[in-house]
């Protein structure tokens, strides 16, 4: 995580060093991005990077930790269920604006897929932070269903937390066409409501 040196600097320098970060991250696999590309284009001292972040790993996990928060602000309201939905047709209105934001913020998902590529030790780190924090949202939300009625109390909710985490992060990536967002965004609702039509209804007749 940054240093407070870059907690106390001047807004705009520090939302310059971030978006040329992004950039490079989203345009590069995370091992061939440099410190020196960053640096130049972001107009710091190499001595200033090192005062700011302990290497080009912290930057990185700083970008993904930025990219969670906000895609958790933009899904504050969904969370909240404000609606009152029950939890089938919640996660598909989170889904639903999960994709929402992909495609409002393209870079993010370009940095993401790279991530989601090589699957180095930093993707083990990462998703193993972040899958948990998402089953623990689902499990919570399963929850609340299971004391209204709507789950079966014999549904072990963990279980059922690691299943849909599991199938919507697999198709949230390699749906999302951003040079056609319409039909990108129509297939990825498509698939996902069909996988939540088979949990919810089954495989099974009668």
């Amino acid at each position: 995580m940054p240093t407070k040196t870059f907690a106390n600097l001047e807004p705009e320098k520090s939302k310059r060093i971030i978006q040329t970060a992004l950039d490079e991250f989203a345009d590069k696999q995370f091992e061939q991005v440099n410190i020196s590309d960053i640096i130049k284009q972001a107009k710091i001292p190499r001595g200033s990077f090192y005062q700011y972040f302990v290497d080009k790993e912290d930057l990185y996990l700083y970008l993904i930790e930025q990219i969670k928060q906000e895609k958790m602000n933009y899904l504050a309201n969904s969370l909240f269920n404000q609606g009152d939905l029950n939890f089938i047709a919640l996660v598909r209105k989170l889904y639903d604006d999960g994709v929402k934001f992909a495609i409002k913020y393209p870079k993010y998902v370009k940095m993401l897929d790279h991530l989601m590529k090589n699957k180095n030790g930093l993707y083990e780190k990462i998703m193993a932070d972040n899958i948990g924090y998402a089953e623990d949202i689902y499990a919570d939300l399963i929850e609340k269903d299971k004391q209204k009625g709507h789950i079966k109390q014999d549904i072990d909710t963990r279980t059922f937390a690691k299943i849909i985490v599991q199938l919507t992060t697999n198709i949230a990536i390699e749906e999302l066409d951003l040079t056609n967002e319409e039909k990108s965004y129509k297939k990825m609702l498509e698939r996902n409501d069909q996988i939540l039509k088979i949990i919810e209804y089954g495989v099974t007749k009668g």
